[in-house]
């Protein structure tokens, strides 16, 4: 792998960003904790209640405010959402239990490994594409789990068996966060709150004479479904392009702060108000490039990035063939050429310039 000599060190390009207002107030931080953690509730309780016609709607809403709240702890645990470090872990503990997120992994994964590793197989916490060769070497069953989950439509399997199962609940003993007790009493904790969500809705269905199965599904399923499915959404593309690279073992050199903080995390740009409900999570740029940033002065700080690194920042507006497309391309890695390749090792796209 070539690093140049001449790239921008991190003090060189946070310097473009720190004039940017970055005011982390205690009310703006309790109404983005707070609608989500409402929303998700009612709906909750809708489901309990309501008609059986009504409650996949409501299913899909509480999926939706899973997902909402999820991004709500990972800013909580970035420490940007309060003034207050204690109210960003309370808060962050929270937002992540329904998504069953055990704080102390995510904390370890995602903040230490994949901020810190970016991009770099087996260090980071993301979709870290296979080789052809470690493809080849799966079983059927495994080569289609993996089709499956390098394709649109399998976000949802992507992130409960490449994130939750792998990183944060059942991690190898090299991921495996330094405090093994706090760990154990985070899933222990989020064992019994999943114990206690099956229990009420049974409970009800019970009492409402139901059908336990429905309630279960709607109650439950259905929103785990939706809410992984888009928060792997997000997660997938918020690191993988045709345009990105993917490092290894294989490189003689980890890359710099720039390659992996800049140029492999892409700016995708959704509608305004997807940007909206998103809390600007793909300005994702000027988030690895300042962790501490809260979100709303996140659009500030990419443009700011943008116009002095704009040759540096791969950036794209977001549509559903894009989105499609870049699926399509983005299965295998070769990590001797730096090359997308397809699963009978055709090159998908040219290779990557390091």
């Amino acid at each position: 792998m070539r690093i140049t000599s001449n790239s921008p060190t991190p003090a060189q390009i946070r310097v473009c960003i720190d004039r940017v207002n970055r005011p982390i107030r205690l009310m703006p931080g309790f109404i983005h904790f707070f609608l989500p953690l409402v929303l998700w509730n009612l709906s909750l309780i809708g489901i309990c209640f309501a008609p059986s016609w009504s409650q996949i709607v409501l299913g899909i809403i509480n999926g939706n405010a899973i997902a909402a709240m999820f991004n709500i702890g990972h800013n909580a645990l970035h420490g940007s959402l309060f003034p207050k470090t204690w109210m960003n872990r309370v808060a962050g503990r929270i937002a992540m239990a329904p998504s069953f997120h055990p704080v102390t992994s995510w904390i370890h994964s995602h903040n230490v490994l994949h901020h810190g590793n970016t991009n770099i197989k087996e260090r980071d916490a993301g979709f870290a594409p296979l080789s052809p060769v470690e493809y080849n070497m799966l079983s059927p069953i495994e080569k289609f789990s993996y089709r499956v989950c390098r394709s649109w439509y399998g976000c949802s399997w992507l992130y409960l068996k490449e994130m939750l199962f792998k990183w944060e609940f059942f991690p190898s003993p090299q991921r495996t966060p330094k405090n093994s007790r706090a760990f154990l009493i985070d899933r222990i904790q989020l064992a019994l709150f999943v114990s206690f969500w099956f229990s009420l809705l049974a409970w009800f269905s019970v009492t409402r004479g139901e059908n336990i199965l429905i309630m279960l599904t709607t109650g439950f399923f259905l929103p785990q479904l939706i809410s992984n499915y888009l928060i792997g959404f997000i997660t997938l593309q918020q690191h993988t392009h045709p345009k990105v690279p993917w490092y290894s073992e294989l490189d003689l050199q980890i890359p710099t702060f720039h390659e992996s903080q800049m140029h492999s995390t892409p700016h995708i740009i959704f509608p305004r108000v997807f940007r909206i409900l998103m809390r600007n999570t793909m300005e994702h740029t000027a988030h690895h490039v300042d962790t501490a940033l809260p979100f709303p002065s996140l659009p500030d700080a990419q443009n700011a990035l943008e116009n002095t690194f704009n040759n540096s920042i791969i950036r794209e507006r977001w549509s559903f063939f894009n989105f499609v497309h870049k699926t399509r391309i983005c299965k295998l890695y070769d990590y001797t050429k730096h090359q997308w390749v397809g699963y009978n090792g055709e090159p998908l796209a040219e290779p990557i310039s390091l």
